[in-house]
């Protein structure tokens, strides 16, 4: 893909490209009737940030790239606000994954906390 001939935002999929026969050849279009960029938000959101809805609570698994220090999302979950900040530390060794709720440290990244006030998530972990 030629981004001076796309003419088109690289983070939405197009409906279309125009082909070898068009004068706008290797140009998008109908970019916003797709409904990619919604999915596109919905997968950094879920599997990047590493922040997504299941049954059994609210998943806190980051999976970001190693130059990226930290981070936070804030995010309504049943009713409950959470607050969640992700730091990324060289120090920690690689794989390890601390979680905190409130300032309390746990051994889940599955969080369901029905009180309805706003939560505080923060997550350390190392690079990788």
């Amino acid at each position: 893909m030629n981004p001076d001939e796309y003419v088109a935002e690289p983070y939405v999929t197009p409906g279309n490209i125009d082909g070898p026969t068009s004068p706008n050849y290797g140009m998008g279009g109908w970019t916003w009737y797709t409904g990619s960029a919604s999915w596109f938000q919905k997968v950094i959101v879920d599997w990047i940030l590493g922040v997504r809805a299941a049954k059994d609570g609210l998943i806190i698994d980051p999976c970001i790239p190693g130059d990226w220090k930290e981070y936070s999302v804030k995010r309504l979950f049943r009713g409950t606000v959470y607050n969640i900040k992700v730091y990324q530390d060289s120090k920690q060794s690689e794989g390890k994954k601390q979680v905190f709720i409130n300032g309390v440290l746990t051994d889940k990244n599955v969080i369901n906390i029905k009180d309805k006030n706003n939560v505080l998530i923060e997550v350390y972990f190392g690079k990788h």
